[in-house]
């Protein structure tokens, strides 16, 4: 019942997104911004995100060996993917982290509660590090703080970090890993934003975008695979980017249309899933 609720909520967040956003801009407009980006530099950043999503599967496949679940490296890429197409396209925010914990509780025998376990500990560190950009990238902007007051703030934001996964997870011994693995994760991201920003012939105000994309990136749980959300959140700040809210908006759909692109292959490991795991 809770997951057909948190599914229609989803549902419904999307819709109204989509049509808040489309109602702010002149369509037309923002079909002419989409029909004059450059199709190479969009298919590099799908590629580029597709890199991250390899960096974020073998932070959960190190996690999970460190917890004497071992898994090898192509068997663990195919259960993310499907994971990652499962969170894309199906309503219900962590279906597809549920069902890739179920696919490995079934072929391998494990403990389903423990492996969901670390499967939340992993999300929660490449959140952690996320907001962690977030706030040093604020600093950089707005507070215009010099580097070792940031170089500070990182340190300080780390440590905490690490005493949250020692005391509630008792992981702590890979925690400096999968933070490293985090932030490689995410800067490929940015560079599959910026690859987005260079097709619609974007080249300034780099920071403040990614500001904005990372704030989108933690609201787009509210919707099917952030579908909606991100594009308003970048419709809303397009004052702020001086950019027009066709431009604005166009940058939020070109990159859910590049991460849509990247979880693809989970649907091919997804039907084929028997010979793929053997």
């Amino acid at each position: 019942m809770k997951k057909k609720i948190l599914s229609l909520f989803q549902v419904s967040f999307t819709i109204f997104f989509i049509y808040f956003t489309v109602s702010k801009i002149d369509f037309n407009v923002f079909i002419n911004v989409i029909k004059n980006t450059k199709s190479k530099f969009l298919i590099l950043a799908s590629i580029i995100y597709f890199l991250s999503q390899i960096v974020s599967s073998e932070r959960l496949r190190y996690i999970l060996q460190k917890n004497n679940f071992t898994l090898e490296f192509d068997k663990n890429l195919y259960l993310y993917f499907i994971g990652l197409f499962y969170n894309f396209f199906i309503p219900g925010g962590v279906s597809g982290d549920a069902y890739k914990g179920y696919l490995m509780s079934i072929i391998f025998n494990w403990n389903l509660k423990k492996i969901l376990k670390l499967i939340v500990l992993d999300r929660l560190i490449g959140f952690g590090v996320l907001c962690s950009i977030l706030i040093l990238l604020l600093e950089l902007i707005f507070f215009e703080l010099n580097i070792i007051l940031i170089i500070l703030t990182f340190i300080i934001v780390y440590c905490f970090g690490f005493i949250l996964v020692k005391f509630i997870f008792k992981n702590q011994r890979i925690y400096f890993k999968t933070y490293l693995l985090s932030i490689i994760s995410h800067i490929l991201q940015f560079i599959s934003l910026i690859t987005i920003l260079l097709a619609l012939n974007i080249s300034s105000n780099y920071f403040e975008i990614i500001v904005v994309f990372i704030v989108s990136s933690i609201f787009s749980v509210l919707s099917v695979g952030g579908i909606g959300v991100r594009e308003y959140i970048f419709l809303s700040t397009a004052s702020i980017l001086n950019y027009s809210p066709e431009v604005s908006a166009s940058i939020g759909l070109l990159f859910t249309f590049s991460a849509c692109i990247s979880s693809l292959p989970g649907l091919i490991f997804l039907i084929y899933k028997k010979s793929f795991i053997k």
